[in-house]
């Protein structure tokens, strides 16, 4: 949930810090230097909601993109002492980056957990002329005002073998390597199934029974992208007097006590095995994005990362089924469907119902459709928090 939920605080920060250092979209400007040289392939294309999957990915696609890795390894290791520096809104585990260094042994990897101060870090070190991160990250709406002032560089994700068909959803320079989505998690012990609609929690039988937080609007935003800004705020505006829904900033405890058995969130990250999630008419699922950061120091290890964090099948592998690397960040849904069948525990839950959520027609973000959705989001703020 870390590219999501300051989706519309994180905006403001941006806008602020914009303000006082002047535009930096020059930045991002111009070719960029990062080019691969990986033969074309033809994806054997099935569409995944508004998501083009490859299942042929891992046969024809991945062997050059393999082979590229090789060579920006090569030039990673002579950039900036081999020093990879990546900023998020955690810091990444030891794990993590244990995994990534099996690989790519001579690269070290400095990380920064940053939450909400994320975007205002990276736009204050490039002010300042101090060392940037090297890796950017977010969904399209989340990092639209970053987006703008020109900080993703502008790589040629397909010279390095990634299928075209990946690169629609967002600028063509975004890498997209997961989703997430709007899901209704609930507790089985207290609540044997929720409803296909948000307008079914108008039911009698979930009044006082369903959380939102104040931070997390864009869970309403697909609603309203399908029925009309009005529809969706005289929903909240019902869900809210009418006693049923509840602001919570922590819906954790109280959804896995019963308490508050339903919790309008993204993906569980909570092992209980009484917790479920669903997706619901009109849930926003989206894809998550990382780039290269126009102001980095070591941009082929950034791509290098980007990459292998994306696409490489043996990582992927461990996040689908151990629990030390079951993020709440589902892979990309554009690779193959045996990618996903072998997911196990929270990873499954919550791949399975992100998976549905976009087989159902779920709402997604496009590039297109980035300032509407955020229109939206910031509407859902408003009737939420006043």
């Amino acid at each position: 949930m870390k590219r999501t939920l300051g989706a519309v605080a994180g905006a403001a920060v941006v806008a602020l810090a914009l303000s006082g250092c002047g535009t930096q979209a020059e930045a991002g400007d111009g070719e960029s230097s990062l080019k691969g040289d990986a033969a074309a392939a033809t994806c054997d294309a099935v569409d995944v909601g508004a998501i083009t999957r490859c299942e042929n990915f891992y046969d024809d696609y991945w062997p050059e993109i393999d082979k590229q890795l090789d060579a920006l390894y090569e030039q990673a290791k002579e950039e900036d002492g081999g020093t990879l520096v990546i900023w998020d809104w955690y810091e990444l585990s030891p794990d993590v980056i244990a995994q990534f260094n099996e690989r790519f042994p001579d690269i070290k990897v400095e990380t920064r957990g940053l939450t909400y101060n994320l975007s205002s870090a990276i736009i204050s070190a490039k002010a300042t002329g101090s060392r940037n991160t090297d890796v950017v990250s977010g969904s399209i709406t989340s990092m639209a005002a970053m987006y703008d002032e020109g900080f993703w560089e502008k790589v040629d994700w397909q010279s390095f073998g990634v299928p075209e068909e990946y690169l629609t959803l967002g600028a063509p320079e975004l890498m997209p390597d997961s989703i997430n989505g709007s899901l209704l998690q609930y507790n089985t012990d207290k609540i044997a199934e929720v409803p296909a609609s948000l307008d079914g929690l108008l039911a009698p039988e979930y009044t006082g029974k369903v959380s939102v937080a104040g931070y997390n609007a864009v869970v309403f935003a697909g609603y309203g992208m399908a029925e009309g800004e009005d529809a969706m705020l005289d929903l909240i505006d019902e869900l809210m007097s009418s006693g049923t829904m509840k602001l919570l900033e922590d819906q954790g405890a109280p959804l896995s006590s019963g308490d508050v058995p339903v919790a309008l969130n993204q993906t569980l990250f909570n092992p209980n095995p009484s917790l479920q999630v669903a997706p619901f008419e009109h849930s926003g699922v989206w894809a998550q994005f990382s780039g290269v950061n126009s102001d980095a120091k070591n941009k082929p290890g950034a791509a290098l990362w980007t990459l292998w964090n994306a696409f490489d099948p043996d990582w992927i592998h461990l996040r689908m089924t151990d629990e030390r690397f079951a993020s709440t960040q589902v892979p990309f849904a554009g690779l193959p469907a045996a990618t996903f069948g072998e997911a196990t525990g929270l990873m499954k839950t919550n791949a399975d119902a992100l998976l549905l959520g976009l087989d159902s027609g779920a709402e997604t973000e496009t590039q297109d459709t980035r300032d509407d959705w955020q229109a939206m989001i910031n509407a859902a703020d408003k009737a939420l928090n006043g």
